[in-house]
């Protein structure tokens, strides 16, 4: 144990940080699929869909109300501003608190007219408000650890958190049976508002500063041009549930969103693997080295693929595990869903490109025209085809994004960084396989089997893998 310790303690402060913020996020999606079968049981799939509703809503109205300060903007100003941090911080999440308090004034001038466009009940969205007001503050907070590779607090406090959350749900639901949906929302929130509402005060406090004119001004002029960035990443993963609920029925949103639960999971782990590939490939533009960045995105680009073709065999299994009867057509939206994602992991190995450039008007650009494009695909087929349809909007959305970003890529470095060929290859295999699996659903033994040798063929190439992923 104690030499455990020891190589533990001379492992670099940055890659512990990296390890367990990993470790946090996963934890994170762990107890939300975890919970879902919990919570498909005891709500309706109307119940079900208002809470995914109410979640969508939330995710996009945050990006106005808050501005997501505590992304960007903030790092680059934890080095602008390294002797004024507390200052800083403080006058940063002033600028949400004001924005909240002013949008929440206008809420309540036109409170009817909002729940109706929303359909959101007014408890609902006071709720929502109460999570404007202090999410901000755990975001700082949670950046600032993060910048100074900190990672203790973070970590207990997401473990407390995360675990009082759905069983206050629980026990929400229980005492309002009359009213699921809002206590599961306001019963799981609890937990996290409390929280922040403690490290708001408390950032309040060290930085005892509300307006500051060269803080507000860094801030809003570094921030505002990439809203459309934020909010364009926002429509793909969540307008389909909210268009859904509008143009179908609560139950089909509630429905779909048994599907999105296992997708957050598998975008953790994907964001996980791109979040370890950014170091490398940065060093690797550096040393204009191209041909290592190329050479090893094919290996993680046939795991990525792996990953979504045996999720795309199990999905059947999965689905019955995470929910009853009344859900098993998310089943057929988990494929298209699992091509998006594969396509959304690869526009990202572009992007990376664009970053490392600092080109991140062509990464703006290229989501708001995803974004676009989802809406309204979204709004031409849902009406016609149902919920599943949504699945396959969100595929060719995110595939416009990697070609977008494929494009842009080529514009701002014209080497061949990646193996063009192969990545055309390596997708249409992944895409052609999910698609051919859908039409085995309903023959179990031959999904296995398939399973069983592609397991094989690993297996083979055992030492292979393990060898190019020491050199890697």
């Amino acid at each position: 144990m104690e030499n455990i310790k020891k190589k533990i303690a001379m492992l670099p402060k940055p890659l512990i940080a990296s390890i367990v913020y990993m470790f946090v996020v996963f934890f994170q999606n762990g107890v939300n699929l975890i919970t879902t079968p919990i919570f498909s049981r005891i709500l309706s799939t109307d119940d079900y869909g208002l809470v995914s509703t109410y979640q969508s809503w939330y995710n996009i109205l945050t990006i106005f109300i808050t501005l997501n300060l505590f992304a960007g903007v903030f790092n680059n100003a934890l080095i602008d501003y390294k002797d004024k941090r507390e200052k800083m911080t403080s006058s940063f999440l002033s600028i949400s608190i004001f924005i909240t308090i002013i949008t929440y004034i206008i809420y309540i001038i036109f409170s009817k007219q909002v729940c109706n466009l929303l359909g959101l009940s007014n408890a609902l969205m006071n709720f929502m408000f109460l999570n404007f007001l202090t999410y901000p503050a755990w975001g700082f907070f949670l950046a600032r650890e993060k910048f100074d590779y900190k990672y203790i607090k973070p970590l207990v406090f997401t473990i407390i958190t995360f675990t009082l959350n759905p069983i206050l749900g629980i026990i929400g639901i229980k005492l309002f049976p009359n009213d699921k949906a809002v206590a599961k929302v306001i019963f799981c929130g609890l937990p996290t508002v409390i929280l922040n509402f403690i490290i708001m005060v408390n950032i309040l406090y060290k930085g005892k500063t509300f307006f500051e004119k060269k803080f507000w001004k860094y801030a809003l002029s570094f921030n505002i041009p990439l809203i459309p960035h934020y909010l364009s990443n926002i429509i793909l993963a969540q307008s389909d549930r909210i268009m859904i609920q509008r143009i179908i029925s609560y139950s089909a949103a509630g429905i779909y969103a048994v599907s999105y639960n296992l997708s957050q999971v598998v975008q953790g782990v994907f964001t996980g693997i791109n979040s370890a590939w950014i170091p490398f490939t940065y060093k690797s533009l550096k040393a204009k080295d191209y041909s290592r960045v190329g050479k090893y995105s094919n290996l993680i680009l046939i795991f990525v693929g792996l990953i979504s073709i045996m999720l795309a065999i199990s999905a059947p299994e999965i689905i019955k595990i995470l929910a009853p009867v009344e859900y098993y057509s998310a089943v057929w939206v988990i494929p298209p869903i699992i091509i998006g994602l594969y396509f959304s992991f690869l526009s990202s190995l572009f992007a990376n490109i664009e970053f490392y450039y600092k080109k991140n008007i062509f990464v703006t650009i290229a989501t708001s025209c995803a974004g676009i494009f989802n809406i309204i695909l979204n709004a031409i087929y849902i009406p016609k085809y149902g919920f599943v349809v949504a699945g396959y909007t969100t595929a060719i959305s995110y595939f416009i994004l990697s070609l977008a970003h494929y494009i842009f890529m080529k514009k701002i470095q014209p080497a061949e960084i990646y193996i063009s060929k192969y990545i055309f290859i390596i997708s249409f295999i992944v895409v052609f396989s999910v698609l051919i699996i859908i039409f085995l659903y309903n023959y179990f033994w031959v999904r296995y089997i398939l399973v069983l040798v592609i397991l094989i063929i690993l297996l083979k190439n055992l030492k292979k893998i393990i060898g190019l992923i020491k050199s890697f």
